[in-house]
């Protein structure tokens, strides 16, 4: 049988960001800390569970049905950084 590997593109880019250094970035200034921590987890999760196929899906920017059906879905969330919002066009090439 075939193993499929879904991931939650928006939640481990984020927790990239939030668990690295924000100086990490290229030579011309663009902060990568997000690229770099999410493509290493991408790595090591394909590495150890070894999928024949893997899907990243990512939010989609505007507001969805959860956002309509639940005032608490975002109640006490802060916006995200821009920086990460930068990083977020990256990751999802």
């Amino acid at each position: 049988m075939a193993k499929l590997l879904i991931l939650d593109g928006n939640s481990l880019t984020y927790r990239a960001f939030f668990a690295l250094p924000t100086d990490m970035a290229t030579a011309a200034g663009q902060v990568t800390n997000a690229v770099f921590g999410f493509t290493s987890m991408l790595i090591y999760v394909v590495k150890e569970h070894r999928p024949d196929q893997v899907i990243v899906a990512f939010d989609r920017p505007e507001p969805t049905v959860r956002h309509g059906t639940n005032d608490d879905y975002t109640a006490g969330r802060d916006a995200a950084p821009a920086i990460l919002k930068q990083q977020l066009g990256v990751v999802r090439l």
